[in-house]
């Protein structure tokens, strides 16, 4: 999952995701970030939204890369 968001390389399939050994509501958020679905800041600016897209922890524009790697 690190290397998947670090390299932003796409998977055909996320199948990996279901065979960890975690809890399912951790396997859901992992293939959420996986899918890049998360509402950060640039995703809500897909779809109209008109507020800030700085990040509230770190001053760069928010997503998901940023947020759970560099900020």
């Amino acid at each position: 999952m690190y290397f998947d968001l670090i390299n932003s390389v796409s998977l055909p399939r996320s199948l990996h995701i279901w065979k960890v050994k975690v809890p399912l509501r951790i396997k859901f958020f992992m293939w959420f970030v996986h899918k890049q679905v998360i509402l950060t800041k640039d995703n809500l600016a897909k779809r109209n939204w008109t507020g800030s897209r700085r990040s509230s922890l770190c001053d760069h524009d928010e997503s998901i890369k940023q947020l759970f790697l560099d900020c």
